[in-house]
């Protein structure tokens, strides 16, 4: 099994979602979304793109061309995509959904999610953290959501998921300092997060496991 990770950022690495394909003995490749050319997908099983800070519908994004090209050859190829935040909203835009800027600011905590799938989505909590809104495409199915808007969608073989099952204390940690403004405009105290992430830490562990078992098995990937 060969997988491609495509990373934004220092701070969105393949964390808790490489180590369960590590586990599974996957040869994973990470390749930086900024990078002049990136791999053609058909020599992958899987190909997950990741979060960023940016904005999936930002069309001045220097990379945005060559990263979407990715994911729509990927498409093309039939090679399963496993979409992460800012990586699920560009799927969602290539596979004809949209992608804006959320309303009411942004949307982060450890949430519940209403999953019409709980064979592949369990409801939580899961970490969200996110300032954009994704729309699946006609063709896409939301199988979940909060109030705020879709939180996963499914697209053949390929998933969508708006929340960061990969993510670690280590992670949370980093985002909390860099995004402070963020916490602050919701009255989140990083301390508070910090915790709820270190109580959390274990149980979303599985939770991240278990979702990849599921992505690779609704995507037909041998292990």
């Amino acid at each position: 099994m060969r997988v491609l990770f495509v990373q934004h950022q220092d701070d969105c690495p393949p964390a808790l979602v490489g180590e369960r394909l590590a586990m599974l003995g996957a040869a994973v490749e990470v390749v930086e979304a900024q990078a002049p050319r990136l791999p053609h997908p058909a020599e992958f099983d899987l190909v997950v793109p990741l979060g960023s800070d940016d904005s999936a519908a930002d069309e001045s994004l220097p990379y945005l061309h060559n990263e979407w090209e990715l994911l729509e050859r990927a498409v093309q190829s039939r090679v399963p995509v496993f979409g992460i935040c800012f990586g699920a909203q560009l799927l969602c835009r290539v596979l004809g959904g949209s992608v804006r800027l959320l309303s009411g600011g942004p949307e982060i905590g450890w949430l519940p999610v209403e999953s019409s799938d709980s064979d592949v989505i369990e409801p939580g909590p899961w970490l969200v953290w996110h300032l954009d809104l994704m729309e699946p495409g006609a063709r896409s199915v939301e199988i979940a959501r909060t109030a705020m808007g879709a939180q996963a969608f499914s697209h053949g073989p390929h998933l969508g998921v708006q929340f960061h099952p990969e993510a670690t204390l280590a992670s949370v940690r980093v985002w909390a300092e860099h995004y402070r403004s963020s916490l602050d405009q919701l009255g989140i105290d990083p301390a508070a997060l910090l915790e709820e992430t270190r109580d959390c830490a274990r149980a979303a562990r599985l939770r991240a496991h278990a979702l990849v078992d599921r992505v690779l098995a609704r995507a037909g990937v041998a292990v």
